[in-house]
């Protein structure tokens, strides 16, 4: 019941097994049950519940004095709290687990805990601390000649490589894994490289190579005929479409998954994969059915309870109805849907508000604040405009708080584009000067991090942010705006993002 996502029917099994384990007085058995019951809450992001668990486990195994069975616990609680994206906490648990493999001498396990903790800082955007705890994995690795767990050090050094924008060093590093793998005859990871490659070509912008490796993957998996695998590498054909602003055939991968996934029976999969066609979607513009897709996700992360993923929904739904609103003509109807975005989106923070779910709140308080900028736009008559104006402003920084605290720069400036943007056309919030500000931050994480999709966005936005001042008569700002648009047209051009470039060419050359 845990690998098919049936959390409730999973503890309650567990908890079964538990109490016959404590009837016998078989303390061991009865600390590994509290293990797959946090383990289950984990999986089911309840976090607190996870580590209320996992504490009840470890306080058996701490008055039973197993030292590798303390170890382990200490490596769960930072499963845990990395997952729920408390990365600190996760590192310091991930460390008292490591310093008692040590005492051991239980080379592989500090190896293990090594690998964790370089995952961590990763999720962290540590990179540097990434690379080098990832380094004492790999040289324990190589001293004890597994090279199965080798060719995983590899996997990971690519994978902190990829995120840090260093995609010459990923592509090696993932390409030497593949290698071993191959020599060893495991093919599911050596198909799991070509995976990791083709993300790492879509993030750099090469989507023909991350095409070609991705139909790599999906080859292999066909050929060893598994299906949830396959489903897999579909939905990752599909994300690679839609990054290419190719949206037809994004939304035809992302059905295939989600069929297989429903032939299956994997609730929790289908959910998500309408999760992805509801972005899709909304990328296309095509608001109407990016909502249809939100509601059908929400329902059945809602039948399984999963509440971090049901406040995500709350979040997309709000959003793909603001966009919506943003592009109807009717009053009434677009009031309606400002107030039922407003509404989903109060009961996303309601929902990770109560859990702590600080990835998701950093997200939710930028819709908000976006929320707020298009009442503003879209009802500029509104008697409640000035308390608008300051909800904008506290909602947006909340956000950016957020991610500042989870160490994540490049998705904070993603979204800190929309905030600029908003600073650009909606009058009541007209500040180029701030516009100008963010935009440019945005610019240099993006030059930072390699990220070229994201560069020609904010040079696009300041080249209409010059355009504006040109308007005002500044000196120099036609200039200006040319070359930060024909920066953003090249870029765009570059990536083969026809549909980008073809709006860049628009603003350029408007006759």
């Amino acid at each position: 019941y845990t690998d098919w996502g049936k959390y409730e029917q999973a503890i309650d099994y567990f908890q079964q097994s538990k109490d016959i384990y404590q009837q016998l007085s078989l303390d061991n058995d009865v600390a590994n049950l509290w293990y797959w019951q946090a383990n289950c809450y984990r999986l089911w992001s309840k976090y607190e519940q996870a580590v209320e668990y996992q504490n009840q486990c470890l306080t058996i195994r701490q008055q039973l004095d197993n030292q590798a069975s303390v170890a382990l616990a200490y490596f769960q609680l930072g499963k845990i709290y990395t997952d729920w994206g408390k990365y600190k906490q996760a590192v310091d648990y991930f460390q008292q687990s490591k310093d008692i493999y040590q005492q051991l001498s239980l080379d592989n396990d500090v190896a293990n805990l090594w690998y964790r903790q370089a995952n961590c800082y990763r999720l962290w955007s540590k990179y540097e601390q990434a690379i080098e705890s990832q380094n004492q994995c790999l040289t324990i690795r190589q001293q004890l000649d597994d090279q199965a767990s080798i060719a995983s050090a590899y996997f990971q050094l690519g994978r902190i490589y990829t995120d840090w924008g260093k995609y010459e060093q990923a592509i090696n590093y993932f390409q030497q894994s593949k290698d071993i793998y191959q020599q060893l005859g495991l093919d599911k990871n050596f198909a799991s490289r070509c995976n990791d490659l083709a993300n790492c070509y879509r993030l750099s912008g090469k989507y023909e190579q991350a095409i070609e490796s991705q139909n790599q993957f999906l080859s292999i998996l066909q050929q060893l005929d598994d299906k949830a695998d396959i489903a897999s590498a579909y939905f990752q054909l599909g994300w690679v479409y839609q990054d290419w602003g190719k949206y037809e055939q994004a939304i035809n991968y992302f059905q295939q998954s989600k069929d297989i996934y429903q032939q299956l029976g994997r609730d929790k999969d289908i959910a998500y994969q309408y999760y992805c066609l509801a972005n899709c979607y909304r990328d296309s513009k095509d608001y109407k059915k990016a909502i249809e897709f939100c509601k059908k996700s929400l329902a059945l992360y809602q039948q399984l309870g999963q509440d971090e993923s049901v406040a995500r929904q709350y979040r997309q739904l709000a959003h793909s109805q603001s966009l919506l609103a943003k592009n109807t003509s009717n009053q009434t109807e677009i009031s309606d849907l400002l107030t039922q975005a407003e509404e989903n989106i109060n009961q996303a923070i309601k929902i990770d508000t109560t859990n702590e779910y600080k990835k998701n709140l950093a997200y939710d308080y930028i819709v908000f604040s976006l929320l707020c900028s298009e009442y503003l736009r879209l009802t500029p008559n509104d008697s409640s405009k000035q308390e608008k104006i300051t909800l904008f402003e506290e909602y947006y920084h909340k956000g950016f708080t957020y991610f500042d605290e989870l160490g994540q720069a490049i998705k904070k400036s993603g979204q800190a584009l929309d905030i600029a943007r908003a600073y650009l056309e909606v009058e009541a919030l007209e500040n180029l000067n701030k516009s100008e500000e963010i935009a440019k931050e945005c610019l240099q994480v993006s030059q930072d991090y390699n990220r070229r999709k994201l560069e020609a966005a904010a040079r696009k936005l300041l080249g209409e942010i010059y355009q504006k001042r040109t308007q005002q008569n500044q000196p120099d700002a036609k200039s200006t705006a040319t070359q930060f648009l024909s920066e953003s047209l090249q870029i765009y051009q570059d990536l083969d993002l026809q549909e980008k470039a073809a709006e860049v060419e628009q603003i350029l050359y408007p006759n």
